[in-house]
Parts: structure tokens; C-alpha cells; sequence
């Protein structure tokens, strides 16, 4: 395996856990909502999940500017 099929895999594997985390985010936050949660609880798990957001926006294009595997 090349270092570049490397880094692909690398980011891919990083990349789907943190859409696993964002989704169980949005889960948490909806359960929150359901559950009267205090605002401040709440507004901690939306900028955790706004930063999970951003990370995967930031490895989704380091995967483009890698380019296809070829």
C-alpha cells in the first residue's frame, strides 16, 4: 500500500467516525430538547456538535485535495 492510498484510508476511517459522533450528537440534542435539558447543557452539545460539523468539512477536503485514488 502506497503512503498515498495510506492517508486516504487515514482520513476515511477518521471521517466516518466523526459523522458517527455528529449523528449521536444530534440524537443527544433532540433526546435534550424532549427532556427539558437545561440551555446551557444544551448549547454545550450543539458546539460540540458544530465542531464535529467543521472537522469533518476540514478532512472532507483534505481527502479532495489528495485526489482520487488511483
Amino acid at each position: 500500500m502506497s503512503n498515498f492510498t495510506a492517508k486516504h484510508e487515514k482520513y476515511a476511517i477518521y471521517l466516518q467516525e466523526l459523522y458517527k459522533k455528529h449523528r449521536i450528537l444530534d440524537k443527544e440534542i433532540i433526546e435534550g430538547y424532549n427532556k427539558l435539558m437545561p440551555d446551557q447543557e444544551l448549547v454545550v452539545l450543539k458546539t460540540k456538535k458544530l465542531w464535529f460539523k467543521d472537522e469533518i468539512h476540514r478532512i472532507e477536503k483534505k481527502l479532495v485535495d489528495l485526489g482520487p485514488i488511483s
